[in-house]
């Protein structure tokens, strides 16, 4: 399945995307029960499959499997409508936002793809070459993390802002995966049954702001801050769907590819196959003595050619369109806006 979250009016709903439109799965649910005989169909509805993401994915394979026998039950009966008349499957009135709005943790992986940490050698094709031999006999396992805050994350469409302190903005188009049940202290043999699917996030980034180099303290200026370097408005754009785990079951089978655009010109164009530590590693990792719950983020890294890489020029500017693209999740399209003060 692919899940969104969409707003109509005010009210944001879970739903599933299919050819003829999105499907508004609790509504939907409703109904379906309704016509099976249920006496309290919204109640039962509301239980397994809520309107909001986090509640659906708490409700595990139970909910997914209802799920799916509610899509089936819409694509046979083209003009069911709600219980109240809505309308179960909708087009453009349904705007497409991040697919959670809030998730109790989000953790980002740093430079996790070698042809990514080897960027500064691009120059030196042999060079780069025996780094990354280099680096792959060292069998990483520990990943270099960071965390964004829940209330930095926008859905496709919104915009990115350029600080007034930064000139520097630059993107990483990242996989990320979500979590699905309640874990702690994973094996890494165990990491893909604790996933529920797959989305994109966006590390916006402001380069000049991870060096604080206005303070005059030497450990400062060599040290990285991640908070304000990844942490400011609109720094987290995630979407613009969910894909479940039975349609991507292994990401590096047929491996994702990655594809970002500034302005319809490519940036970066790679795959997971980069990717230094894999997956199971990166779950294991981060559930190390800390509790993941459903709806919990982790992004895995972002491969060669963010902006920094491209030099001065290379750097977001106000009026750029952001384009980050990894099939089959889709594409979030971003415009970069001034800094017009709070958000």
């Amino acid at each position: 399945m692919k899940l969104v979250t969409f707003r109509v009016h005010t009210e944001r709903r879970l739903g599933a995307v299919l050819k003829e439109g999105i499907v508004d799965l609790n509504s939907a649910y409703t109904a379906y029960l309704k016509e099976g005989g249920e006496v309290f169909p919204k109640r039962v509805a509301s239980a397994l499959i809520p309107p909001d993401m986090v509640g659906f994915l708490e409700g595990g394979e139970k909910a997914k499997k209802e799920a799916e026998k509610v899509l089936q039950w819409v694509a046979k009966k083209k003009d069911a409508v709600g219980i109240e008349g809505e309308k179960l499957v909708l087009g453009d009135e349904a705007r497409i936002q991040a697919p959670i709005q809030y998730p109790g943790k989000i953790y980002c992986t740093a430079v996790n793809y070698y042809d990514h940490a080897t960027e500064r050698m691009a120059n030196d094709p042999e060079a780069r070459k025996k780094e990354i031999a280099r680096m792959k006999g060292l069998n990483l396992k520990v990943a270099d993390c960071f965390q964004k805050q829940p209330s930095l994350i926008i859905g496709t469409g919104a915009p990115i802002i350029k600080p007034k302190v930064s000139k520097q903005l630059d993107y990483e188009n990242e996989l990320a995966l979500v979590i699905g049940k309640k874990c702690k202290d994973v094996k890494p043999e165990d990491a893909y049954s604790c996933i529920a699917g797959y989305t994109i996030l966006i590390d916006v980034s402001f380069r000049d702001q991870g060096f604080p180099q206005d303070v005059d303290f030497r450990l400062y200026k060599g040290d990285i801050n991640w908070t304000k370097g990844k942490g400011m408005d609109n720094a987290a754009p995630m979407g613009p769907a969910i894909v479940t785990v039975d349609e991507i079951p292994d990401p590096y089978k047929v491996p994702l590819k990655l594809v970002t655009r500034v302005n319809g010109k490519t940036r970066q164009d790679g795959t997971v196959e980069n990717m230094i530590i894999k997956i199971p590693d990166l779950v294991s990792y981060m559930s190390r003595g800390t509790t993941l719950n459903p709806g919990d983020v982790i992004a895995t890294g972002t491969c060669a050619g963010v902006a920094a890489s491209w030099g001065p020029e290379g750097f977001l500017n106000v009026g750029d369109l952001l384009e980050c693209e990894i099939q089959p999740i889709g594409v979030m399209r971003h415009t970069v806006v001034e800094d017009k003060g709070p958000v």
